[in-house]
């Protein structure tokens, strides 16, 4: 037993609570988390889903935060009893149904508390305005949706902005969706609309310790997804269909949000879009930064709110108010982008294309001066060709489209698949069959008693 790592498991880390101001809230986390729906981006979610299960990450990271700020003040200074105010949340890190204290403090930020505070300012009458100000990975299923709805429920009472810095994934972007624009700063990052669940086979762990557990139960499905065996298929393809269930849920909510066609949001496959990207797709109305978003809702705080994708009513104004006079003010470069933008994400919304090549489409590099019409005709092309390789499969043209190859060497990259296919056919089939075999005899003579002796010096 000496040298074993007991952080592995969430049910020991339990101990840990109450010796230490930092330790987590491990116990009811890992309860939360395991065997569970979540609405997290992978790469950061399941990192800091994994801190908080080994004790690395305690609820001092995790933060909520609201504030409220002089509409007309130009610095960031919280005031005290004013009117005209903006009212901040703050919201920082994983996400939780309800609150989960413990001796490190509050836990890890609750829908709870979030639609709380959100309800204090809606009902502030003091506050005109309400930012909800993201950098989260996302989090539970559990909870997200019913406040999604909520927020999206109180739209028309007062202007609601989400402001993307540095992330809102998954979750955080099924909360910004409810608001009635979203902000995103060039290196922000949306998207993510996906569900994910994790699985944690201890069986093999406790064989190597000398563990036996043997489950004494009535019902046939009563130890589903325990830990201490491993997943059987049926478990595996009802925890797949739940799955498929929560993210049409998911779908469907930011597609009504955001004004949205379902298979377009689908077609994404939980991709994650940043900056201008995630403009161009529809998953965010503007790029700003918190200086850029704190000046427009001061200077246009009596203007209705924008939904996303809807036409600047700022741009309508200076349009009726400057007479028109051909070239005496030029279009800023970033406005004549986010024209572009719009244009081609309504010629995409009316076309025929596949919701994948739709996608592919709105995440190609922006071509000067081309219009909406010749990008759609030519992701038409794109498919036309793969179709006529015997390639039909949307995977490969959205990914000739995103790269924006032209046609002929699109053509040219088809016949040299399809020749190179015809050559190496044999030899594709062979090798990884040999390799196998290779790899499985290392496996066995690593595993050999008398090789672990000698590699220990006995």
């Amino acid at each position: 037993m000496k040298g074993m790592t007991m952080t592995s498991k969430p049910g020991l880390l339990a101990r840990m609570l109450g010796r230490g101001s930092r330790a987590p809230v491990v116990a009811s986390l890992a309860a939360a988390v395991l065997n569970q729906p979540l609405l997290v981006q992978p790469t950061i979610g399941e990192a800091l889903v994994g801190g908080y299960l080994e004790g690395k990450v305690s609820s001092d990271d995790s933060v909520l935060k609201a504030d409220r700020f002089e509409v007309s003040g130009s610095d960031e200074q919280p005031v005290g009893v004013a009117q005209n105010l903006i009212g901040v949340i703050n919201l920082s890190g994983a996400m939780v149904n309800r609150p989960m204290p413990g001796a490190s403090g509050p836990g890890p930020v609750s829908y709870a508390a979030v639609r709380d505070t959100f309800d204090e300012l809606l009902n502030d009458d003091a506050v005109t305005s309400i930012i909800l100000r993201l950098d989260t990975p996302g989090g539970m299923a559990s909870g997200c949706f019913d406040l999604v709805d909520h927020i999206f429920e109180a739209r028309g009472r007062k202007p609601m902005y989400a402001l993307v810095d540095d992330h809102a994934y998954s979750a955080g972007f099924a909360l910004a969706s409810a608001c009635d624009e979203i902000w995103i700063s060039r290196t922000g990052g949306v998207g993510s609309v996906g569900v994910v669940c994790y699985h944690h086979d201890w069986s093999g762990n406790n064989a190597q310790i000398g563990l036996k557990v043997t489950p004494l139960f009535a019902g046939a499905r009563k130890v589903d997804f325990n830990p201490n065996f491993p997943l059987s298929e049926e478990a595996h393809a009802e925890a797949m269909a739940d799955l498929e269930d929560m993210r049409t849920l998911f779908v469907d909510t930011v597609a009504r949000n955001l004004g949205m066609d379902a298979e377009t949001v689908r077609a994404t496959e939980a991709g994650c879009y940043r900056g201008q990207t995630a403009v161009a797709v529809g998953f965010a109305t503007r790029l700003g930064t918190w200086h850029d978003l704190i000046a427009h809702v001061s200077a246009s705080e009596a203007a209705a709110p924008l939904a996303p994708g809807d036409p600047d009513p700022d741009e309508d104004q200076e349009a009726t108010a400057t007479p028109q006079v051909p070239d005496a003010s030029p279009t800023p470069p970033a406005a004549v982008v986010e024209n572009a933008a719009a244009e081609l994400a309504a010629a995409v919304a009316c076309s025929d294309l596949p919701p994948a090549l739709a996608v592919a489409v709105l995440r190609r590099p922006p071509q000067a001066g081309e219009p909406a019409a010749c990008a759609i005709e030519y992701a038409a092309a794109v498919q036309d060709a793969c179709a006529a390789a015997l390639r039909g499969d949307d995977t490969l043209a959205a990914s000739f489209i995103e790269k924006n190859t032209d046609l002929d060497t699109v053509r040219a990259q088809l016949l040299s698949m399809k020749a190179e296919e015809g050559r190496n056919t044999q030899v594709i089939t062979a090798h990884p069959a040999s390799m196998a075999d290779q790899r499985a005899a290392d496996v066995k003579a690593q595993l050999n008693p008398n090789h672990i002796y000698k590699q220990r010096g006995n």
